[in-house]
């Protein structure tokens, strides 16, 4: 196996991202096996944020967000809440489990750049509370991942 010599840092797992069929349930599930606080749960839909992927008539998705601190690592749950989106498919046609892995990065342009250069699937772009966030298929390796503009340059 030759190895190239990338360019470009990872520097923080956000966090692992998990389409599930019920938010609540799973929550709480996972509180009667461990102290995992309070979840930060939200409905989220993203409107005039949605840059990209747009793969269902350009229809807007609303969907349930829980995030859930262990120690260092983040578990995102992600619960679709109608059937215009993503996540809905991938229930459909995966069943629940393991989406994305995110990372925070400072260098969002440049990622994109990359990955869009190397010829990977923008699954969809976004913003979310001022910072843009985007999925990549990512391919050989069948992993999608997520890019969250979390640290900005100054």
């Amino acid at each position: 196996m030759k190895l190239g010599n990338g360019t470009v840092n990872l520097t923080n797992l956000a966090h692992i991202g998990f389409v599930v069929k019920d938010a609540e349930k799973t929550t709480e599930l996972m509180s009667s096996i461990w102290n995992i606080g309070t979840p930060e749960t939200f409905v989220f839909s993203p409107t005039n944020e949605l840059v990209a992927g747009k793969p269902f008539a350009g229809k807007p998705f609303t969907m349930k967000v829980v995030f859930i601190k262990f120690g260092t690592l983040m578990i995102e749950l992600l619960q679709p809440l109608d059937q215009n989106s993503l996540y809905y498919d991938f229930i459909k046609n995966k069943g629940e489990g393991l989406h994305h892995v995110a990372w925070g990065v400072s260098n969002y342009d440049e990622m994109v750049s990359k990955f869009k250069n190397q010829g990977h699937k923008m699954l969809i772009e976004a913003t979310y509370k001022g910072e843009r966030w985007c999925y990549f298929d990512v391919n050989p390796g069948g992993m999608v991942l997520e890019f969250r503009e979390e640290y900005r340059k100054v």
